[in-house]
């Protein structure tokens, strides 16, 4: 009964977004070790429909150390902070796009992929030696990697929201209870 009246069913959705993100952040990476996706960047773009700024930019925070704990090449704190310095710039965006549309939260995680990738190319060139920039890399990781984010986010957050079943004007993701 207290676990009821901590998790309402705003917060139960937005566990249920982070779990879904949680679960290819560990697993896929071992099928898939070529493939480097923004794997919280779906569960962070729910959260800025679902939660205050000042919450988002706490999740983002979170979700970029848990980022930075799993990568061995970078320095501690640069996901973090890029995806920081992302939920800054995208969360006043999103008055941008209505909420309950299913192309919302690939659009809005294509822009946090690219927009947190050059953030952190930015620190990098601040703190490392700089990245050599080619063609080839704005085509894989500012054009390829953000499309894959976001069929990513249309497959695994969409898809399953659409076919789940539905009380009406209410979306199982992105859209808060009416009370």
């Amino acid at each position: 009964m207290i676990l009821l009246t901590i998790f309402r069913k705003e917060s139960v959705r937005l566990i249920l977004a982070f779990l879904f993100a949680f679960v290819p952040f560990i697993f896929l990476p071992v099928f898939f070790s070529f493939l480097h996706l923004t794997f919280f960047a779906p569960f962070l773009i729910i959260a800025y429909y679902k939660k205050p700024f000042a919450v988002a930019l706490w999740f983002s925070l979170l979700c970029g150390l848990l980022m930075d704990l799993v990568s061995s090449q970078h320095h501690l704190g640069l996901h973090a902070f890029a995806y920081g310095c992302t939920t800054w710039v995208l969360y006043g965006q999103k008055r941008h796009f209505f909420e309950d549309r299913p192309s919302t939260l690939p659009i809005m995680t294509a822009f946090f992929a690219v927009l947190s990738t050059l953030i952190q190319i930015a620190m990098l060139a601040l703190f490392e030696i700089p990245l050599p920039i080619s063609w080839a890399w704005v085509a894989s990781d500012l054009v390829l990697m953000p499309v894959l984010d976001a069929l990513y986010a249309f497959v695994w957050f969409t898809l399953p929201s659409l076919f789940m079943p539905r009380i009406p004007r209410h979306e199982y993701f992105l859209q808060k209870d009416n009370k």
